[in-house]
């Protein structure tokens, strides 16, 4: 299976993250590991840490869940890339997963200030429900096998692993909808 090059740097950048998330782990502030000041930390974030939203995304913790995060995610973006790449260009498949990336986060605000996060997901399902949102814009018809799709794995990764954000999951999710649909109402406007 090849890889949209677009694909491969967001799964280099989730692996990179556990990378980085190790190294900064042997560099204390305080005598606390410099990794988790880069992990949303919600009572850091509603203190001033904003940056934390965005660093979480990618930025991992070198404990199990921080590897089976980042494997997860990993996996998620290599089965996902065909029908990503086909739906957006290289600069809206980077920018929708940022941008439903930090959406998730921000809704995961609504976890209380005691939770640490991290991770790609809310970025990922953001791209995978603006594949949904997409598919109704440019094919004028609900893709059921497609929204099953998503709520299987919506489902599945939210509520059947231990200390998963589906909070944030939703909240990438819930913004991946109009900007998948707005982008195939650019595309429709372009072809027609």
């Amino acid at each position: 299976m090849e890889l949209s090059e677009q694909g491969k740097n967001l799964v280099y950048a989730v692996v990179g993250g556990l990378v980085i998330g190790t190294a900064l782990a042997f560099v204390a502030i305080d005598g606390f590991p410099l990794t988790y000041y880069l992990l949303q930390d919600n009572g850091d974030v509603l203190a001033g840490r904003v940056w934390q939203l965005v660093t979480s995304i990618i930025v991992a913790p070198p404990d199990v869940p921080g590897i089976a995060d980042v494997a997860f995610n990993a996996m998620a973006l290599v089965w996902l890339d065909g029908i990503l790449s086909y739906t957006y260009t290289k600069r809206q498949y980077y920018a929708v997963f940022l941008a439903t990336g930090i959406a998730g986060n921000i809704f995961s605000l609504a976890n209380g200030p005691k939770v640490l996060s991290f991770g790609a997901s809310g970025g990922i399902f953001g791209l995978l429900a603006g594949v949904i949102s997409f598919d109704l814009e440019t094919n004028r018809r609900v893709n059921l096998g497609l929204m099953l799709w998503f709520g299987v794995i919506f489902i599945f990764s939210s509520f059947f692993f231990g200390n998963v954000d589906w909070i944030a999951h939703a909240g990438g999710a819930l913004l991946g909808l109009p900007l998948g649909y707005v982008i195939g109402r650019r595309r429709g406007a372009d072809q027609g």
